[in-house]
Protein backbone atom coordinates (compact mmCIF):
# COMPACT_ATOMS: atom_id res chain seq x y z
CA UNK A 1 0.00 0.00 0.00
CA UNK A 2 1.21 4.02 -0.54
CA UNK A 3 3.01 5.64 2.28
CA UNK A 4 -0.36 7.57 3.66
CA UNK A 5 2.40 10.07 5.52
CA UNK A 6 3.79 11.53 1.94
CA UNK A 7 0.39 10.92 0.76
CA UNK A 8 -1.62 12.88 2.98
CA UNK A 9 1.52 15.41 2.44
CA UNK A 10 0.83 15.81 -1.29
CA UNK A 11 -3.54 15.58 -1.64
CA UNK A 12 -3.65 17.78 1.66
CA UNK A 13 -1.94 20.61 -0.39
CA UNK A 14 -4.51 20.44 -3.59
CA UNK A 15 -7.27 22.65 -3.05
CA UNK A 16 -10.09 20.31 -5.27
CA UNK A 17 -9.66 17.38 -2.18
CA UNK A 18 -13.14 16.71 -1.93
CA UNK A 19 -14.70 17.85 1.48
CA UNK A 20 -17.97 16.52 2.94
CA UNK A 21 -20.94 18.55 2.95
CA UNK A 22 -21.26 20.65 5.47
CA UNK A 23 -24.99 18.95 6.63
CA UNK A 24 -22.64 15.03 6.34
CA UNK A 25 -20.44 16.66 8.90
CA UNK A 26 -22.93 17.18 10.89
CA UNK A 27 -24.61 14.21 10.89
CA UNK A 28 -21.49 11.95 11.25
CA UNK A 29 -20.14 14.02 14.15
CA UNK A 30 -23.39 13.55 15.57
CA UNK A 31 -23.68 9.45 14.98
CA UNK A 32 -20.17 9.15 16.24
CA UNK A 33 -21.01 10.56 19.51
CA UNK A 34 -20.59 7.61 22.48
CA UNK A 35 -24.69 8.04 22.90
CA UNK A 36 -26.21 9.63 19.86
CA UNK A 37 -29.26 11.76 20.22
CA UNK A 38 -31.74 10.97 17.84
CA UNK A 39 -33.40 14.52 18.59
CA UNK A 40 -30.17 16.05 17.61
CA UNK A 41 -29.71 13.95 14.50
CA UNK A 42 -33.43 14.65 13.38
CA UNK A 43 -32.89 18.44 14.34
CA UNK A 44 -29.36 18.62 12.08
CA UNK A 45 -31.56 17.06 8.96
CA UNK A 46 -34.56 19.46 10.22
CA UNK A 47 -32.08 22.40 9.28
CA UNK A 48 -31.48 21.56 5.88
CA UNK A 49 -35.06 21.92 3.92
CA UNK A 50 -34.08 20.45 0.87
CA UNK A 51 -32.57 17.31 2.37
CA UNK A 52 -35.06 17.03 4.57
CA UNK A 53 -37.95 16.62 1.55
CA UNK A 54 -35.61 14.29 -0.18
CA UNK A 55 -34.95 11.74 2.64
CA UNK A 56 -39.17 12.31 3.68
CA UNK A 57 -39.91 11.61 -0.74
CA UNK A 58 -38.13 8.17 -0.08
CA UNK A 59 -38.70 6.88 3.00
CA UNK A 60 -42.66 7.78 1.88
CA UNK A 61 -42.37 5.92 -1.46
CA UNK A 62 -43.03 2.32 -2.04
CA UNK A 63 -39.43 1.55 -1.67
CA UNK A 64 -40.14 1.15 1.88
CA UNK A 65 -43.63 0.03 1.54
CA UNK A 66 -44.75 1.93 5.14
CA UNK A 67 -48.06 1.38 6.50
CA UNK A 68 -48.43 4.92 7.11
CA UNK A 69 -46.97 8.17 6.22
CA UNK A 70 -44.15 9.78 7.77
CA UNK A 71 -44.64 13.31 8.47
CA UNK A 72 -41.37 14.46 9.77
CA UNK A 73 -37.78 13.88 10.26
CA UNK A 74 -38.41 13.38 13.84
CA UNK A 75 -40.68 10.79 12.93
CA UNK A 76 -38.50 9.19 10.51
CA UNK A 77 -35.28 8.61 12.64
CA UNK A 78 -37.30 7.25 15.40
CA UNK A 79 -39.62 4.58 13.29
CA UNK A 80 -36.76 3.40 11.07
CA UNK A 81 -33.66 4.29 13.50
CA UNK A 82 -30.41 6.10 13.06
CA UNK A 83 -28.67 4.59 10.58
CA UNK A 84 -30.80 3.71 8.03
CA UNK A 85 -31.86 7.23 8.10
CA UNK A 86 -27.81 8.66 7.92
CA UNK A 87 -27.63 6.71 5.10
CA UNK A 88 -30.24 8.21 3.34
CA UNK A 89 -29.58 11.34 3.96
CA UNK A 90 -25.86 10.91 3.71
CA UNK A 91 -26.51 9.67 0.10
CA UNK A 92 -28.69 12.59 -0.90
CA UNK A 93 -25.72 14.97 0.25
CA UNK A 94 -22.88 13.28 -1.33
CA UNK A 95 -24.72 12.50 -4.80
CA UNK A 96 -25.41 15.92 -4.92
CA UNK A 97 -22.22 17.23 -3.34
CA UNK A 98 -20.11 15.46 -6.41
CA UNK A 99 -22.47 15.41 -9.15
CA UNK A 100 -21.83 19.35 -10.18
CA UNK A 101 -21.23 20.75 -13.43
CA UNK A 102 -17.80 22.36 -14.77
CA UNK A 103 -15.72 19.58 -12.82
CA UNK A 104 -14.25 18.59 -16.12
CA UNK A 105 -15.60 15.06 -18.07
CA UNK A 106 -15.64 12.68 -15.02
CA UNK A 107 -18.75 10.38 -15.19
CA UNK A 108 -20.78 11.75 -12.43
CA UNK A 109 -23.70 10.14 -13.34
CA UNK A 110 -22.19 6.40 -13.81
CA UNK A 111 -19.94 6.80 -10.85
CA UNK A 112 -22.70 6.80 -8.42
CA UNK A 113 -24.84 4.45 -10.51
CA UNK A 114 -21.81 2.21 -9.56
CA UNK A 115 -21.39 3.28 -6.22
CA UNK A 116 -25.02 3.28 -5.14
CA UNK A 117 -25.21 -0.78 -6.53
CA UNK A 118 -22.24 -1.47 -4.31
CA UNK A 119 -23.83 0.15 -1.04
CA UNK A 120 -26.93 -1.87 -1.70
CA UNK A 121 -25.06 -5.06 -2.69
CA UNK A 122 -22.96 -4.57 0.63
CA UNK A 123 -26.09 -3.62 2.59
CA UNK A 124 -27.47 -7.19 0.81
CA UNK A 125 -24.85 -9.50 1.51
CA UNK A 126 -24.29 -7.90 5.13
CA UNK A 127 -27.76 -8.75 6.34
CA UNK A 128 -26.43 -12.51 5.43
CA UNK A 129 -23.52 -12.69 7.26
CA UNK A 130 -22.91 -9.71 9.13
CA UNK A 131 -26.23 -8.33 9.91
CA UNK A 132 -25.42 -5.85 12.59
CA UNK A 133 -23.20 -4.08 10.66
CA UNK A 134 -25.68 -4.22 7.43
CA UNK A 135 -25.83 -0.24 7.69
CA UNK A 136 -21.87 -0.07 8.07
CA UNK A 137 -21.55 -1.69 4.70
CA UNK A 138 -24.03 0.13 2.84
CA UNK A 139 -22.33 3.21 3.92
CA UNK A 140 -18.65 1.95 3.07
CA UNK A 141 -20.05 0.77 0.09
CA UNK A 142 -21.53 4.44 -0.81
CA UNK A 143 -17.95 5.86 -0.50
CA UNK A 144 -15.71 2.87 -1.57
CA UNK A 145 -14.77 4.76 -4.85
CA UNK A 146 -13.93 8.50 -3.19
CA UNK A 147 -10.70 8.09 -4.54
CA UNK A 148 -11.71 7.62 -8.12
CA UNK A 149 -13.33 10.88 -7.61
CA UNK A 150 -10.29 12.10 -5.93
CA UNK A 151 -7.76 11.49 -8.68
CA UNK A 152 -9.73 12.49 -10.95
CA UNK A 153 -10.03 16.30 -9.56
CA UNK A 154 -6.51 16.99 -8.40
CA UNK A 155 -4.84 15.28 -11.58
CA UNK A 156 -6.78 15.36 -14.23
CA UNK A 157 -4.56 14.93 -17.16
CA UNK A 158 -3.07 11.31 -15.69
CA UNK A 159 -6.29 10.31 -15.01
CA UNK A 160 -7.64 10.71 -18.36
CA UNK A 161 -4.55 8.44 -19.30
CA UNK A 162 -5.79 6.05 -16.54
CA UNK A 163 -9.64 6.24 -18.42
CA UNK A 164 -7.90 5.69 -22.03
CA UNK A 165 -5.86 2.83 -21.06
CA UNK A 166 -8.73 1.51 -19.09
CA UNK A 167 -11.31 1.74 -22.18
CA UNK A 168 -8.47 -0.12 -24.53
CA UNK A 169 -8.63 -2.93 -22.18
CA UNK A 170 -5.11 -3.07 -20.83
CA UNK A 171 -5.90 -3.52 -17.25
CA UNK A 172 -8.15 -2.56 -14.69
CA UNK A 173 -8.33 0.65 -12.74
CA UNK A 174 -6.52 0.32 -9.88
CA UNK A 175 -3.39 -1.34 -11.65
CA UNK A 176 -3.10 1.46 -14.61
CA UNK A 177 -3.76 3.65 -11.36
CA UNK A 178 -0.31 2.17 -9.68
CA UNK A 179 1.69 1.91 -12.71
CA UNK A 180 0.90 6.00 -13.58
CA UNK A 181 0.34 7.69 -9.88
CA UNK A 182 2.23 4.94 -7.95
CA UNK A 183 -0.65 4.79 -6.13
CA UNK A 184 -4.32 3.66 -6.29
CA UNK A 185 -7.83 5.01 -5.87
CA UNK A 186 -7.75 2.12 -2.59
CA UNK A 187 -4.78 4.36 -1.39
CA UNK A 188 -6.25 7.70 -1.56
CA UNK A 189 -10.13 6.27 -0.22
CA UNK A 190 -8.33 5.14 2.69
CA UNK A 191 -6.45 9.00 3.05
CA UNK A 192 -9.61 10.85 2.35
CA UNK A 193 -12.06 8.95 4.47
CA UNK A 194 -9.19 8.95 7.39
CA UNK A 195 -8.97 12.40 6.92
CA UNK A 196 -12.46 12.86 7.12
CA UNK A 197 -12.26 11.97 10.54
CA UNK A 198 -14.18 8.34 10.31
CA UNK A 199 -13.41 5.24 11.83
CA UNK A 200 -11.07 2.61 10.76
CA UNK A 201 -14.24 0.13 10.31
CA UNK A 202 -14.66 2.60 7.65
CA UNK A 203 -11.47 3.62 5.77
CA UNK A 204 -9.62 0.16 6.29
CA UNK A 205 -11.63 -1.58 3.93
CA UNK A 206 -11.99 0.99 1.70
CA UNK A 207 -8.65 1.15 1.22
CA UNK A 208 -8.10 -2.60 0.10
CA UNK A 209 -12.04 -3.01 -1.26
CA UNK A 210 -10.52 -5.36 -4.75
CA UNK A 211 -7.76 -7.54 -2.50
CA UNK A 212 -8.85 -7.89 1.16
CA UNK A 213 -6.54 -10.77 1.90
CA UNK A 214 -4.25 -7.51 2.41
CA UNK A 215 -6.15 -6.49 5.40
CA UNK A 216 -4.95 -8.55 9.00
CA UNK A 217 -7.40 -10.66 9.91
CA UNK A 218 -6.79 -9.42 13.64
CA UNK A 219 -9.20 -6.63 12.88
CA UNK A 220 -12.24 -9.12 12.37
CA UNK A 221 -15.08 -6.63 11.75
CA UNK A 222 -12.83 -4.07 9.34
CA UNK A 223 -11.40 -7.61 7.56
CA UNK A 224 -14.79 -8.73 7.58
CA UNK A 225 -16.51 -5.94 6.05
CA UNK A 226 -13.57 -5.44 3.36
CA UNK A 227 -15.26 -9.52 2.20
CA UNK A 228 -18.38 -7.97 1.98
CA UNK A 229 -17.03 -4.46 0.37
CA UNK A 230 -15.38 -6.89 -2.25
CA UNK A 231 -18.49 -9.37 -3.04
CA UNK A 232 -20.13 -5.92 -3.77
CA UNK A 233 -17.79 -4.68 -6.28
CA UNK A 234 -17.87 -7.86 -7.74
CA UNK A 235 -21.64 -7.68 -8.03
CA UNK A 236 -21.85 -4.16 -9.10
CA UNK A 237 -19.28 -4.92 -11.93
CA UNK A 238 -21.36 -8.05 -13.26
CA UNK A 239 -24.03 -5.98 -15.75
CA UNK A 240 -20.30 -4.06 -16.99
CA UNK A 241 -18.87 -7.44 -17.62
CA UNK A 242 -18.71 -8.91 -21.05
CA UNK A 243 -18.37 -12.73 -19.60
CA UNK A 244 -21.38 -12.60 -17.56
CA UNK A 245 -21.05 -16.36 -16.63
CA UNK A 246 -17.63 -15.81 -15.04
CA UNK A 247 -18.19 -13.40 -13.51
CA UNK A 248 -21.12 -14.55 -11.55
CA UNK A 249 -18.83 -17.77 -11.15
CA UNK A 250 -16.48 -15.28 -9.57
CA UNK A 251 -18.77 -14.22 -7.44
CA UNK A 252 -19.51 -17.81 -6.20
CA UNK A 253 -15.58 -18.87 -6.24
CA UNK A 254 -15.10 -15.74 -3.51
CA UNK A 255 -18.36 -16.11 -1.52
CA UNK A 256 -16.66 -19.86 -1.13
CA UNK A 257 -13.27 -18.90 -0.17
CA UNK A 258 -15.02 -16.61 2.31
CA UNK A 259 -16.85 -19.23 3.79
CA UNK A 260 -20.04 -17.60 2.78
CA UNK A 261 -21.47 -19.93 0.50
CA UNK A 262 -23.85 -21.53 3.03
CA UNK A 263 -25.65 -18.47 3.41
CA UNK A 264 -25.76 -16.18 0.11
CA UNK A 265 -26.53 -18.18 -3.25
CA UNK A 266 -24.82 -15.92 -6.41
CA UNK A 267 -27.77 -15.46 -8.57
CA UNK A 268 -30.20 -14.84 -6.34
CA UNK A 269 -28.16 -12.19 -4.69
CA UNK A 270 -27.73 -10.31 -8.48
CA UNK A 271 -31.12 -10.52 -9.02
CA UNK A 272 -32.19 -8.86 -5.60
CA UNK A 273 -29.07 -6.24 -5.73
CA UNK A 274 -30.52 -5.50 -9.12
CA UNK A 275 -34.46 -5.30 -8.48
CA UNK A 276 -33.50 -2.88 -5.26
CA UNK A 277 -31.11 -0.76 -7.47
CA UNK A 278 -34.41 -0.25 -10.08
CA UNK A 279 -36.22 0.68 -7.12
CA UNK A 280 -33.80 3.17 -5.63
CA UNK A 281 -31.95 5.08 -8.23
CA UNK A 282 -34.95 7.02 -9.68
CA UNK A 283 -34.61 9.30 -6.58
CA UNK A 284 -30.85 9.98 -7.06
CA UNK A 285 -32.01 11.03 -10.94
CA UNK A 286 -30.48 8.13 -11.80
CA UNK A 287 -31.87 6.36 -14.92
CA UNK A 288 -31.77 2.42 -15.14
CA UNK A 289 -31.44 0.84 -18.32
CA UNK A 290 -32.49 -2.02 -20.26
CA UNK A 291 -34.43 -4.12 -17.97
CA UNK A 292 -34.65 -6.37 -19.77
CA UNK A 293 -31.06 -7.06 -20.95
CA UNK A 294 -29.89 -7.46 -17.11
CA UNK A 295 -32.63 -10.52 -16.53
CA UNK A 296 -31.32 -12.17 -20.16
CA UNK A 297 -27.89 -12.22 -18.85
CA UNK A 298 -28.77 -12.92 -15.57
CA UNK A 299 -30.54 -15.80 -16.38
CA UNK A 300 -27.73 -16.75 -19.41
CA UNK A 301 -25.38 -16.40 -16.52
CA UNK A 302 -26.89 -18.62 -14.18
CA UNK A 303 -27.95 -21.47 -16.60
CA UNK A 304 -24.14 -21.89 -17.61
CA UNK A 305 -23.06 -21.43 -14.45
CA UNK A 306 -22.98 -24.80 -13.56
CA UNK A 307 -20.40 -25.17 -17.20
CA UNK A 308 -17.98 -23.13 -15.35
CA UNK A 309 -15.68 -25.38 -13.81
CA UNK A 310 -14.48 -24.49 -10.04
CA UNK A 311 -10.94 -25.32 -11.58
CA UNK A 312 -11.49 -23.34 -14.39
CA UNK A 313 -12.29 -20.27 -11.67
CA UNK A 314 -9.60 -21.21 -9.17
CA UNK A 315 -7.23 -20.80 -12.59
CA UNK A 316 -8.40 -17.37 -13.63
CA UNK A 317 -7.78 -15.72 -10.27
CA UNK A 318 -4.30 -17.09 -9.80
CA UNK A 319 -4.24 -16.37 -13.92
CA UNK A 320 -5.27 -12.49 -12.83
CA UNK A 321 -2.35 -12.62 -10.00
CA UNK A 322 0.14 -14.04 -12.05
CA UNK A 323 -0.34 -11.05 -14.41
CA UNK A 324 -0.80 -8.96 -12.03
CA UNK A 325 2.89 -10.01 -11.17
CA UNK A 326 3.79 -9.87 -14.47
CA UNK A 327 3.03 -6.87 -15.32
CA UNK A 328 4.72 -5.57 -12.28
CA UNK A 329 8.02 -7.49 -13.37
CA UNK A 330 7.85 -5.74 -16.41
CA UNK A 331 7.63 -2.27 -15.31
CA UNK A 332 9.52 -2.51 -11.92
CA UNK A 333 12.90 -3.62 -11.29
CA UNK A 334 13.30 -6.91 -9.51
CA UNK A 335 15.75 -5.55 -6.48
CA UNK A 336 14.56 -2.22 -5.52
CA UNK A 337 10.83 -2.28 -6.68
CA UNK A 338 11.22 0.91 -8.63
CA UNK A 339 10.17 1.56 -12.02
CA UNK A 340 13.02 -0.13 -14.68
CA UNK A 341 14.65 1.85 -17.22
CA UNK A 342 12.21 0.43 -20.15
CA UNK A 343 8.86 1.91 -18.14
CA UNK A 344 10.96 5.36 -17.10
CA UNK A 345 11.27 6.42 -20.72
CA UNK A 346 7.74 5.89 -21.07
CA UNK A 347 6.45 7.50 -18.20
CA UNK A 348 9.18 10.50 -18.99
CA UNK A 349 7.76 10.71 -22.30
CA UNK A 350 3.97 10.79 -20.84
CA UNK A 351 5.20 13.53 -18.25
CA UNK A 352 6.67 15.73 -20.64
CA UNK A 353 3.62 16.08 -23.01
CA UNK A 354 1.53 16.52 -19.43
CA UNK A 355 3.94 19.36 -18.75
CA UNK A 356 3.87 20.59 -22.08
CA UNK A 357 -0.24 20.80 -22.13
CA UNK A 358 -0.53 21.82 -18.73
CA UNK A 359 2.06 24.75 -19.22
CA UNK A 360 3.55 23.33 -15.38
CA UNK A 361 7.29 22.83 -14.93
CA UNK A 362 9.16 19.56 -15.13
CA UNK A 363 12.43 18.48 -13.82
CA UNK A 364 13.90 15.77 -13.81
CA UNK A 365 17.10 14.18 -11.53
CA UNK A 366 19.85 11.89 -12.50
CA UNK A 367 21.53 10.31 -9.54
CA UNK A 368 24.60 7.99 -8.77
CA UNK A 369 26.15 6.59 -5.51
CA UNK A 370 29.42 7.25 -5.02
CA UNK A 371 32.45 5.17 -4.64
CA UNK A 372 30.03 2.35 -5.38
CA UNK A 373 32.97 0.11 -6.20
CA UNK A 374 34.67 0.28 -3.13
CA UNK A 375 31.34 -1.07 -0.90
CA UNK A 376 31.45 -4.46 -3.45
CA UNK A 377 35.32 -4.47 -3.24
CA UNK A 378 35.40 -3.90 0.80
CA UNK A 379 31.75 -5.56 1.76
CA UNK A 380 31.26 -8.07 -0.82
CA UNK A 381 28.77 -7.89 -3.89
CA UNK A 382 25.71 -8.87 -1.86
CA UNK A 383 26.53 -5.92 0.84
CA UNK A 384 26.51 -3.52 -2.81
CA UNK A 385 22.89 -4.96 -3.35
CA UNK A 386 22.14 -4.24 -0.10
CA UNK A 387 23.06 -0.91 -0.81
CA UNK A 388 21.07 0.03 -3.62
CA UNK A 389 17.51 -1.34 -2.02
CA UNK A 390 18.04 0.59 0.84
CA UNK A 391 19.16 3.59 -0.74
CA UNK A 392 15.77 2.33 -2.76
CA UNK A 393 14.03 2.77 -0.06
CA UNK A 394 15.35 5.90 1.34
CA UNK A 395 14.25 8.28 -2.12
CA UNK A 396 10.94 6.62 -1.65
CA UNK A 397 10.68 7.54 2.01
CA UNK A 398 11.95 11.44 1.13
CA UNK A 399 10.26 11.88 -2.54
CA UNK A 400 6.06 12.66 -2.97
CA UNK A 401 3.97 9.74 -4.22
CA UNK A 402 3.00 11.71 -7.39
CA UNK A 403 7.14 11.99 -8.15
CA UNK A 404 8.46 9.53 -10.25
CA UNK A 405 11.79 7.02 -9.37
CA UNK A 406 13.47 4.83 -11.49
CA UNK A 407 16.36 2.33 -11.08
CA UNK A 408 18.15 3.79 -14.18
CA UNK A 409 20.70 0.94 -14.31
CA UNK A 410 23.43 -0.20 -11.54
CA UNK A 411 23.52 2.08 -8.79
CA UNK A 412 22.32 4.91 -10.55
CA UNK A 413 18.40 6.07 -10.12
CA UNK A 414 16.42 8.73 -12.09
CA UNK A 415 13.33 10.47 -10.19
CA UNK A 416 11.04 12.69 -12.15
CA UNK A 417 9.45 15.65 -10.21
CA UNK A 418 6.05 16.85 -11.97
CA UNK A 419 5.23 20.87 -11.14
CA UNK A 420 8.45 21.51 -9.64
CA UNK A 421 11.54 24.11 -10.95
CA UNK A 422 14.38 23.32 -11.10
CA UNK A 423 15.58 25.59 -7.71
CA UNK A 424 12.68 23.60 -6.08
CA UNK A 425 14.01 20.37 -6.80
CA UNK A 426 17.45 21.22 -5.79
CA UNK A 427 15.91 22.07 -2.48
CA UNK A 428 14.09 18.78 -1.93
CA UNK A 429 17.34 17.05 -3.85
CA UNK A 430 19.23 18.50 -0.59
CA UNK A 431 17.28 17.11 1.99
CA UNK A 432 17.34 13.68 0.30
CA UNK A 433 20.95 13.73 -0.21
CA UNK A 434 21.73 14.12 3.29
CA UNK A 435 19.23 11.26 4.23
CA UNK A 436 21.02 9.07 2.11
CA UNK A 437 24.45 9.78 3.53
CA UNK A 438 22.92 9.34 7.29
CA UNK A 439 21.16 6.35 6.24
CA UNK A 440 22.95 3.39 8.05
CA UNK A 441 23.50 0.28 5.79
CA UNK A 442 23.50 -2.99 7.37
CA UNK A 443 24.77 -6.39 6.05
CA UNK A 444 25.91 -9.27 7.79
CA UNK A 445 27.74 -7.80 11.32
CA UNK A 446 28.89 -4.71 9.19
CA UNK A 447 27.01 -1.06 9.18
CA UNK A 448 28.08 1.40 6.89
CA UNK A 449 27.05 4.77 4.91
CA UNK A 450 27.00 5.54 0.93
CA UNK A 451 26.64 9.10 -0.40
CA UNK A 452 24.87 10.10 -3.75
CA UNK A 453 25.95 12.82 -6.74
CA UNK A 454 22.74 14.14 -8.19
CA UNK A 455 21.93 16.09 -11.29
CA UNK A 456 19.26 18.39 -12.31
CA UNK A 457 17.39 19.78 -15.13
CA UNK A 458 14.14 21.40 -16.16
CA UNK A 459 12.29 20.78 -19.35
CA UNK A 460 13.19 23.81 -21.61
CA UNK A 461 11.47 25.19 -25.16
CA UNK A 462 9.20 22.62 -27.06
CA UNK A 463 12.21 21.70 -28.85
CA UNK A 464 13.80 19.57 -26.18
CA UNK A 465 13.02 16.24 -27.09
CA UNK A 466 13.58 13.27 -23.95
CA UNK A 467 17.52 12.28 -24.76
CA UNK A 468 17.97 15.82 -24.54
CA UNK A 469 16.36 15.91 -21.31
CA UNK A 470 18.16 12.83 -19.93
CA UNK A 471 21.53 14.36 -21.25
CA UNK A 472 20.90 17.87 -19.62
CA UNK A 473 20.49 16.11 -16.00
CA UNK A 474 23.40 13.68 -17.13
CA UNK A 475 25.90 16.74 -17.51
CA UNK A 476 24.62 18.15 -14.46
CA UNK A 477 25.51 14.73 -12.48
CA UNK A 478 29.19 14.97 -13.76
CA UNK A 479 29.17 18.28 -13.15
CA UNK A 480 28.61 17.37 -9.18
CA UNK A 481 30.59 14.20 -9.51
CA UNK A 482 33.45 16.36 -10.76
CA UNK A 483 33.00 19.10 -7.62
CA UNK A 484 33.84 16.81 -5.26
CA UNK A 485 30.60 14.11 -5.17
CA UNK A 486 28.03 13.83 -2.39
CA UNK A 487 26.24 17.00 -3.69
CA UNK A 488 23.85 18.63 -6.11
CA UNK A 489 23.81 20.40 -9.14
CA UNK A 490 22.17 22.50 -11.63
CA UNK A 491 22.25 21.97 -15.62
Amino acid sequence: MANNISLEAILSKNDKLPTLPGIAIKILEAVQRPNPDLQEIAEILASDPPLSAEVLKLINSPFFGLSRKVTSVFHAVSMLGMNVIKNIALSFALVKEFSKNGQGDFDYPNFWKYSLTTAIAARKTAERVHRDGAEDAFFVGLLHDMGTITLARCMPDQYQLVINDSQHGKSDNHHIEKQIFGFDHMDVGRHLIRSWGLPSKFWQPIGCHHSPHHLSKDDSESHVIAQILHLATLYADFDQIDNAPTQLAMIDHFLKDYGYDNKIEADKLALEVWEEAKRFFPYFEIEFENDTGYLETLEKARAELINVSADFIDQLVAQQSQISNLRQQATHDGMTKLMNYQYFQETLNREMARSRRSQAPLTLVMADLDHFKSVNDTYGHLAGDQAIKSVASCLQANLRETDHTARYGGEEFAMILYNVTAEEALTTMERVRQAVSEFPIRYDDNTFNITMSFGIASLADETMDRECFIDSADKALYDAKASGRNCCRIF
